[in-house]
């Protein structure tokens, strides 16, 4: 990424989970304690950072100390953010989700999304895609990413929710929370050559 155009989250630590040996950049759905949870779990993983981020937020300490406590919130995400045999794979599944675990959560806000269709003459143009993470980086909102076939962008996993933390809107790249790591992918290179459909959410208060 170049660095001079990069907009991030202000504190993008918020969602560090730590250990004596290791720094996790956010969970990984690895961590659940059942199969299926392991298997389909990244929708609710992904919910589970973006309330995160809003509990430091208001709180001004983490509510997540550890990994266990970790698990704890990802599970309750889970009850909301429920996957299908499916997985969470429609953006408004997640979305539906998620508003219905901000009250539990004690959070006040609402959740913004934005679809991109399988057919790509009728997806908004790139630059719309860009505003929305522009937007909610700008509001310090962490945004969930939704990709169901990751095109030619080898370092994304399809079928599967992440993280962004940080945008550079010049080079059309982003840098995501997945499995406990950092990434940077090429948000361009997968519009251009995704054949499926795909989306965003955040929390927007």
């Amino acid at each position: 990424m170049v660095k001079a155009s990069l907009l991030s989250l202000k504190h993008p630590e918020y969602l560090h989970i730590r250990t004596e040996e290791t720094v996790y950049y956010g969970a990984d759905q690895e961590w659940f304690p059942q199969s299926w949870q392991r298997r389909a779990g990244c929708g609710p993983t992904t919910a589970s950072h973006l309330v995160l981020y809003n509990l430091v937020k208001r709180q001004g300490v983490s509510a997540v100390t550890d990994q266990k406590q970790m698990v704890t919130l990802m599970q309750q995400l889970w009850n909301h953010v429920t996957p299908t045999l499916m997985g969470v794979h429609l953006v408004s599944q997640f979305t539906k989700g998620l508003i219905s675990a901000l009250p539990e959560q004690l959070i006040d806000g609402e959740v913004e999304s934005l679809s991109l269709p399988k057919a790509r003459e009728v997806r908004p143009p790139f630059s719309i895609v860009v505003e929305f993470i522009q937007e909610s980086l700008l509001r310090d909102q962490p945004v969930a990413f939704l990709n169901l076939h990751h095109g030619e962008v080898l370092n994304l996993d399809s079928w599967h929710w992440v993280t962004i933390v940080a945008l550079d809107a010049e080079s059309g790249r982003i840098r995501v929370y997945d499995g406990g790591k950092e990434w940077d992918i090429d948000l361009h290179l997968w519009y251009r050559t995704t054949p499926r459909s795909g989306g965003f959410a955040a929390i927007k208060r």
